[in-house]
């Protein structure tokens, strides 16, 4: 009898032990899927707080003139700048860039692009040979027009590019290089330059660095117009020069909300007066740190 009674004393013994670890694992589960659930409720709650954000900018854009306007009642019209200049508004951190401040990518000759290796101090040989090999990829001489006999061009037939990270193909180009150009240059079909928006390398291939630090000066104060550009550089609008912002913004927005990190980068085209006021250009779905 005693024999019995310790084996069913160990019997229930066992059996409670497992019911325990059952209502422990079962409990631990239940507390998984419940952070599990927050997790994805916050994910939801942060995206649509994001998007919110997106259309509330994006009918600024079409509403409000594309001019600074700090006595402006609308929050980013008050705040913004089309030059690159980060701004805050509702949390975010939000970055506008006039897409004709920066240089349209190469598709009938790449002179410029030259230059503007030579700008960011590459070396007259290092930048005239990644020009040779860009023209050799999009298939024009050197001094512009006609097809290369040698050429190794895209799809073998040289069209113009469609994706900015058709530079990784140029050997030479490493992730600095590649990260510069990201900022300066654009596939948005600009018709005109302008250089009230336009980065300082850029600027520096049209002034003296002593001109070129005036306008930035100006910039920073809020002074810079079309007036003051001519005043301190005698740069005015021509054929090719045009100091108006648009059509092409690129929109940059990024910050945290409810503990998600937030990333958003996309180029739209705004024409308030067209028939299609707004076109969306390009957007990153997975942001990365140089939106091409």
């Amino acid at each position: 009898m005693r024999r019995q009674r310790g084996v069913a004393l160990v019997q229930v013994l066992l059996v409670t032990t497992i019911i325990i670890l059952l209502v422990m694992q079962l409990s631990l589960t239940a507390a998984d899927q419940v952070k599990r659930a927050q997790q994805l409720q916050d994910r939801s709650e942060a995206a649509l707080y994001l998007h919110s954000r997106e259309v509330a900018l994006i009918y600024t854009l079409l509403t409000e003139p594309l001019l600074p306007s700090s006595g402006s009642a609308n929050p980013y019209a008050s705040s913004w700048n089309f030059h690159g200049e980060p701004f805050f508004v509702d949390g975010l951190q939000v970055t506008l860039q006039d897409q004709s401040g920066l240089m349209r990518f190469p598709f009938l000759g790449v002179a410029q692009f030259e230059d503007l290796l030579k700008v960011l101090k590459l070396g007259p040989a290092l930048a005239r040979e990644l020009a040779r090999q860009l023209a050799n990829w999009i298939g024009v001489r050197m001094a512009g027009g006609g097809r290369p006999d040698d050429a190794m061009m895209r799809g073998e037939s040289g069209d113009p590019v469609q994706y900015f990270g058709e530079l990784w193909f140029l050997p030479g180009m490493d992730e600095n290089l590649y990260g510069q150009l990201a900022e300066l240059m654009t596939l948005y079909p600009n018709p005109s330059f302008n250089p009230l928006t336009a980065p300082a390398a850029l600027l520096r291939m049209r002034m003296s660095e002593s001109t070129l630090q005036a306008v930035l000066e100006a910039r920073r104060n809020g002074e810079l117009d079309e007036r003051r550009l001519w005043q301190l550089a005698r740069i005015g609008a021509d054929e090719v020069v045009l100091p108006f912002t648009g059509p092409g913004i690129g929109i940059r927005m990024n910050g945290e909300y409810l503990g998600v990190a937030l990333r958003r980068d996309l180029i739209v085209g705004i024409e308030p007066y067209e028939a299609q006021p707004l076109t969306l250009w390009s957007r990153e779905r997975l942001a990365r740190r140089i939106p091409k």
